[in-house]
This record gives C-alpha cells, structure tokens and sequence, in this order.
C-alpha cells in the first residue's frame, strides 16, 4: 500500500458470512489499527499439530485488522522481517495502545472459544482451518459453508 490509504488484514483460517464493506466502514482516521479486542484466554498448553500455545495479552488481536496505512510506517519490511511474533502480535510496533480502536460486532468469532457464535460475520479457526480433517467435526455446517465458499473464489478463476 505504499503507507497510503486503508488496509485490511485477516489470517488465512476465515470465513467472512457478512459483506466486507460493513467492516470497511468502521475506519476511523483518529487509530492506527482497528480490530476486535478480544479477552482470550487458551485453555490447552498446545495447539493444533502440538504447537506450542502462548498466553499473552491482546492474543488474536492481530488475527483482523484494518490498518490506517499512513500511520502503520513503522510496520516496514526491516521490522516485519526482524520482529518476533509476539512483537508484532502485541502492537510493539506502536507508540502506545491508544492507536488501537476496536471493531465492533462479530467481526472474528474463534470457533471453540467460550464466546463463539456460528453465526458470526466473520468466523476465526484458531485452532487450524476446515482443510484439516481433524478439524471438520467441530460443525459441519461451517465446514461445509468454508468449502462452498473456496470452491466459489476457485471458479472465479477458472
């Protein structure tokens, strides 16, 4: 982006069931990033394929953002690529935590959190994605739902 205009980030392992310019419009110029300030807490010492699961604060937080490019200068390569990932998931790249705005709604429920809604406009597999089989039997509904929507983007390009 050139550090100009807006941008938004998102991890790989969603599914978006609401119209993204609902999202898009809760910029707001006076913040750096927006995201959903989430309190979560894992509950098991590993995560999916045995990773190691880290507790620390603003967890998931970098998981969706809209970035206000301009103010994001110094999110630059150099950083990004020397950084490490708790640096970078807990904003260190920021002045202080006031730049940080909040997404409102239910813009990245994590499916197996206490909170989780499957009903969610944007739906957050934390705990590895529907392509893993392991994965699948959580809800077959959104399984099935991730699928669908794969396969719609793959025919677009076709």
């Amino acid at each position: 982006m050139n550090f100009d205009g807006w941008a938004i980030f998102m991890d790989c392992d969603m599914l978006c069931q609401d119209d993204i310019a609902n999202l898009w419009e809760q910029r707001d110029e006076k913040y750096s990033v927006m995201c959903v300030k989430h309190n979560h807490k894992p509950k098991n010492d590993t995560k999916f394929l045995g990773e190691i699961q880290t507790n620390y604060p603003m967890k998931n937080w970098s998981s969706l953002m809209l970035l206000n490019c301009p103010k994001c200068k110094n999110l630059n390569v150099e950083y990004v690529n020397s950084a490490s990932g708790l640096d970078l998931h807990r904003f260190n790249w920021l002045n202080n935590e006031n730049e940080i705005g909040e997404i409102k709604g239910s813009w990245n429920s994590l499916v197996k959190d206490t909170s989780f809604d499957d009903g969610a406009s944007l739906i957050h597999w934390t705990l590895g994605g529907p392509w893993f089989k392991e994965q699948r039997n959580f809800n077959e509904k959104l399984t099935n739902k991730w699928f669908k929507a794969r396969e719609d983007c793959m025919r677009l390009y076709d």
